[in-house]
């Protein structure tokens, strides 16, 4: 990267943040549980910071606790920021995932295969700089949880029809992409509002409290089953350092970083050290 989008990106960067500052206030204020996530947890544990070329930041949060923290953010959240829930976008769909945005930006995503141009939503929310918030379900091993991940995977496939920009399916395998292919064509004939009714069905098959697994099902099909985690891996919190913060994250990381990543202390190709969701060639921060 250029000088120039290395600024930007610590820009988004600094953005992102304050989002998760925010957050945490509220969090702690009314003892609700999160921790980082994926990527943003490999950055801290590795660099204790942001993957150097990383632009967002993921958190995980219970199920119970996420629903907790439905109930206060309206009164609590600062007028600098916006919580949209993965089913407010209309007959859109931008993923089964929650969002806080930053409204004083303007940025393009890079989800799409225009470049850029547009939002999968078409909605204006979607040009903000944002955090993504990955709730945690309870399940069971064995059969329910396969189950489970058939049907979020089905479900899934169906809402990419409602996509107002297509996102990359690199990821992608052969026999996958003939799925979304055929799935799509069907999805195309039922509402999104349908979809997010039978999501909210599927994942939520097993009782808080009742599953010895935790299951993410809000990330695409080509990752569902890696995201699968034994309960206890939870079970404690540590605060780890993020620049000059200290923020939480599952005190068993190094368990989740090696099931996700397996040797996570090495680098991918410096080709793939890119950001991947925002064009750094277009942000507006004010």
């Amino acid at each position: 990267m250029t000088e120039q989008e290395l600024s930007v990106l610590r820009q988004i960067q600094d953005v992102e943040l304050k989002i998760l500052v925010e957050l945490d206030r509220i969090c702690t204020k009314y003892d609700i549980h999160y921790t980082l996530s994926g990527g943003t947890l490999l950055g801290a544990i590795r660099h204790k910071d942001f993957i150097p070329w990383d632009d967002d930041i993921d958190l995980d949060i219970k199920r119970e606790d996420y629903y907790r923290l439905l109930k206060v953010l309206p009164d609590e959240l600062s007028d600098e920021f916006d919580f949209v829930n993965y089913d407010e976008f209309g007959d859109h769909f931008c993923d089964f995932i929650p969002r806080i945005f930053y409204k004083n930006c303007k940025v393009h995503n890079s989800f799409t295969l225009d470049g850029g141009k547009s939002n999968m939503a078409g909605d204006e929310r979607m040009d903000k700089i944002f955090i993504e918030l990955y709730c945690l379900h309870d399940t069971c091993k064995g059969p329910l949880v396969k189950l489970q991940i058939f049907l979020v995977k089905t479900i899934y496939g169906m809402a990419m029809a409602h996509r107002l920009g297509k996102k990359p399916t690199d990821h992608y395998s052969r026999l996958q992409k003939a799925q979304v292919k055929v799935l799509t064509a069907v999805g195309k004939h039922v509402p999104m509002k349908t979809l997010c009714r039978l999501y909210e069905k599927t994942v939520n098959l097993v009782k808080t409290g009742k599953g010895n697994l935790y299951f993410k099902p809000s990330v695409p099909i080509w990752v569902q089953e890696k995201n699968v985690f034994p309960k206890d891996w939870f079970d404690d919190v540590v605060r780890v350092p993020v620049r000059e913060y200290m923020i939480y994250a599952p005190a068993k990381y190094l368990q989740i970083l090696e099931s996700l990543y397996g040797d996570w202390k090495q680098l991918p190709p410096e080709e793939k050290r890119r950001p991947d969701h925002f064009k750094l060639d277009d942000v507006e921060i004010w």
